[in-house]
Parts: structure tokens; C-alpha cells; sequence
């Protein structure tokens, strides 16, 4: 019998060295305390959060300064809906959570705790929804998959807490209904762009059709083949259906999104930052790797799809087609193609549980053994950016290290060129 103080085994540990006790129980990851290891490193990631010379100008340094002014002018009731609504935000949760660490500190480093705290529970539970779904002994093609599912969209994404918080929180909610056809999760995504990020409408629009068609897999897979050839669309077209048809606060919130000049800019960038070709192609190497994995297992398994026991797959599928088709129109706009995380994280998802968990072919395994290369240089690339907010205490260090270091980590990368 094991002895009740076993159980906690796991937080002893952790405070002696999180990093090696998550390494640990990632390779364990089937034992029952895994997936909370994994949300408590990630609140010690955000309690030792680096935000390095290249975050100067992102969203978290902004956070972290706005602390500072809340706690020093407490605003009253029409003091803080002001406020809000010059924030240009439209959801809500960001700055309420704003409000609620200034009243008890100037010090902004503790918000990104609090999102560390918020991001880590759904990032922990749909990486162990899936993980708990693997039958039989792992095989090689499927650690890489799952290596790159932990990488889509990283804990080092809570610098942009809004978005990388709500496509989590969307993906908390659709996975349930797919695979246990629970109905009711279904409200994490229709709660997501109120509470979290606006742009999540957007998301909101796919799942709509699917509720209503249902799995018309034939039409998705059509409008999907052909949205990966559209590379523009008519911006003119697009700001008037907007306009007509929007609330007026959200056409406010989404001129940054939306105006022609800033697509221009967008496009423009798209074209300097070709400059670093791998900050380019990494995310084109996933994507198009997963699309052709896509395409492959619809044109292979359609019968078997189509199979009673089956029918979790095929609607995972049929959706999955569907938002891409969203995704690759939105992908032409600034700040659009962030939704392409969100089918990869689809697409992965069903390509690890069908591999792992169907007898595989030859041609299977020689797709894999062209597709690993492509993955891994994925995967690579995708841990380098982490060095942007990654600190040595977060990887040598522990929790009574962190308080000593706190709001004062230099991020890996600052640390390489300073040497």
C-alpha cells in the first residue's frame, strides 16, 4: 500500500528543481499528478519571465508598466470603465485582472504570475487530453508530433496573454465535444472573444456553420484545397461587410486588423522578415506538413472514417477543414495568420491520435520519414524562441531562487549576446 505522504512526492520535488521534475514527468507522463507538473512550471516560468531587450516594445512590457499607473492612480467605477474603453479592448478578463494585482501591488511582474496561473491550466489540459488517448507503446513518428503539439502554441506565448490564452481556452472547448460529444464545453468557445480576445468571433464563425451543416466533410475539403492557393482577398469588400453588419465597438476594436494601409505594412514586413529564413519557413515546414497529412489521411481513410466507432475522427476532420478554410482567409491579414495555430492545432491532434492509435503502412512510415526532418527543424526553431523570455532560473533554479531573482531575470538570448 502506498503511504499518503507519497502523493505529494511530486512538490518536494518541484521545489528542489521544477525543470528536471517536469523532464521527469514528461517522460512519465501517463502517472496522475503529469499534467498539474506542467501547469506549475509554467506559473514558474511566468514568476521567472525575462522580458529581454527584444520584448521591449511587445504587449507584456505594457502590461507590466500599466501596473505601475493603476496602483498609483486608483480609479474609481467610471474611472475604470474609461479606462477600458481606451484600452481598445473589447474582451474583459485582461483588465480585470489588470485592475485586481494593481490594488495590492505596483510591481507588474505579479500579473504575469496571474497569467502564468490561467494559461497554464488549459495549456496542461489539452496537452494531457490528448496525451491520455495514446494506445499502446509510443512510437517514434508520434514523439515528434507530440514534441511539436507542446510547441504550437508554447507557455513562452503568454507574452501575448489575450490570443495565445484564448485559442487554449477555444481548444478546451472543442475538444470534449468532438471526442465525448459534450455539448456543453461547446461554452468555453462562444464565452472565448468576450472574455479573452475579440478576434475569437472570427473563430466562432466556422463552429456556427459546422453546428448547422454538420459534416458536409466532401465541401469542407473542397473550400479548404482552394483557400490554400488564395493568397489575397478583397480588403475593400471585406471592411464593408464589416462595417454594415459589426457592432460599433467591435469595427473600433478591429481597424488595427482591418485597414488598408496597415495590410499593406503587413504584407511589406512579411517580405523584410524574409531576411531570417528561418523565422520564414518553420512555421511554413509545420504547416504544410500537416496539410499534406491532412489531405492523405482524408483521401486513404474515408471508409474507415466512416465506421460507427469511428465517427469522433471523421467529425474532428470535417471541422478541421473547415476552420482551415477560415484560417487560410485570414491569414492574408495583419495579425490573421495567428489563427493558422489553431487548425495546426487540430490538424495535430487528430494526425497523432491516428497514427498512434491505427495499425500503420509502409507508405505511412515512409510519410514520416520524410515528414521528421521538416518537424524537427520546426520543433528547433520554435525552442529558440523561447530564449526571448527564457531565464537561467527557470532551468537551474527553483521556487526560493525565484523570489531572490524576481521581476529582475535577463533572458537567455540577452544573456548569449552579452557574452
Amino acid at each position: 500500500m502506498r503511504p499518503k505522504n507519497q502523493k505529494s512526492f511530486h512538490l518536494l520535488y518541484f521545489v528542489l528543481s521544477p525543470f528536471f521534475t517536469l523532464i521527469y514527468y514528461l517522460n512519465n507522463y501517463k502517472k496522475r499528478k503529469a499534467k498539474n507538473v506542467m501547469w506549475l512550471f509554467t506559473v514558474f516560468y511566468a514568476a521567472t519571465f525575462a522580458v529581454g531587450r527584444e520584448n521591449q516594445g511587445s504587449d507584456i512590457n505594457r502590461y507590466i508598466e500599466e501596473i505601475f499607473y493603476l496602483n498609483n492612480y486608483r480609479l474609481n467605477q467610471n474611472g475604470i470603465l474609461e479606462y477600458y474603453y481606451s484600452s481598445g479592448e473589447f474582451d474583459v478578463l485582461r483588465t480585470i485582472l489588470a485592475f485586481i494585482v494593481s490594488y495590492f501591488t505596483s510591481n507588474g511582474y505579479f500579473l504575469i504570475i496571474v497569467f502564468g496561473i490561467i494559461f497554464g491550466y488549459f495549456y496542461s489540459r489539452n496537452i494531457w487530453y490528448v496525451l491520455e488517448r495514446l494506445e499502446g507503446r509510443i512510437k517514434s513518428f508520434t514523439r515528434i508530433l507530440i514534441f511539436s503539439l507542446f510547441l504550437i502554441v508554447p507557455i513562452w506565448f503568454m507574452n501575448g496573454f489575450r490570443f495565445w490564452t484564448a485559442m487554449h481556452v477555444f481548444l478546451f472547448g472543442l475538444l470534449p465535444y468532438f471526442f465525448e460529444g459534450k455539448r456543453k464545453s461547446l461554452i468555453w468557445c462562444f464565452l472565448t472573444p468576450f472574455v479573452f480576445h475579440f478576434s475569437f468571433l472570427i473563430a466562432l464563425v466556422p463552429l456556427s456553420v459546422y453546428l448547422l451543416l454538420g459534416d458536409r466533410i466532401k465541401y469542407y475539403f473542397i473550400t479548404f484545397i482552394i483557400t490554400i492557393f488564395v493568397s489575397n482577398i478583397n480588403i475593400n469588400q471585406f471592411n464593408k461587410l464589416l462595417s454594415n453588419y459589426a457592432p460599433k465597438i467591435l469595427i473600433e476594436r478591429s481597424d488595427s486588423y482591418t485597414d488598408e494601409k496597415k495590410v499593406e505594412e503587413f504584407r511589406n514586413s512579411e517580405n523584410e522578415s524574409s531576411k531570417v529564413w528561418y523565422a520564414v519557413y518553420y512555421g511554413k515546414s509545420l504547416k504544410w506538413v500537416l496539410f499534406f497529412l491532412l489531405i492523405y489521411y482524408y483521401l486513404t481513410y474515408k471508409r474507415e472514417l466512416l465506421k460507427a466507432h469511428n465517427k469522433k475522427y471523421l467529425k474532428l476532420l470535417a471541422f478541421i477543414f473547415l476552420f482551415s478554410t477560415v484560417a487560410n482567409l485570414m491569414s492574408t491579414i495583419p495579425s490573421g495568420g495567428r489563427f493558422l495555430s489553431l487548425a495546426n492545432l487540430l490538424a495535430i491532434v487528430f494526425i497523432i491520435l491516428i497514427f498512434q492509435n491505427y495499425s500503420t503502412t509502409k507508405n505511412e512510415k515512409m510519410i514520416a520519414f520524410l515528414a521528421t526532418p521538416f518537424l524537427i527543424f520546426f520543433i528547433v526553431v520554435a525552442i529558440r524562441l523561447s530564449w526571448y523570455s527564457l531565464s537561467m532560473t527557470a532551468i537551474i533554479g527553483n521556487p526560493i531562487i525565484a523570489i531572490i531573482t524576481f521581476g529582475e531575470n535577463i533572458s537567455l538570448n540577452d544573456i548569449i549576446k552579452g557574452i
